[in-house]
């Protein structure tokens, strides 16, 4: 099973969510559960390989407007944006 690592002031906007915006804070978690339960380049959220500068990284989307922007190896889950 892998880890969750949330880089530079990840956790902080995490943690704000959850007081602000319940609903965006519930699809979050909802969806870094199933990427922690099996691959996190399949799911919800509609997973998008980044291109270009950005290559290595993944998109998922939780909202109309919201993305979460991660990358992964065999051990972890790196949450940047």
């Amino acid at each position: 099973m892998r880890s969750l690592v949330f880089e530079g002031n990840t956790w902080v906007v995490y943690e704000t969510l959850r007081t602000k915006d319940k609903h965006l804070h519930k699809a979050l978690c909802s969806i870094l559960k199933e990427m922690l339960r099996g691959d996190p380049s399949v799911g919800t959220g509609k997973p998008e390989a980044l291109l270009h500068n950005l290559s290595g990284f993944w998109s998922r989307r939780l909202s109309q407007k919201d993305r979460l922007i991660y990358k992964f190896d065999d051990n972890s889950i790196y949450i940047f944006a």
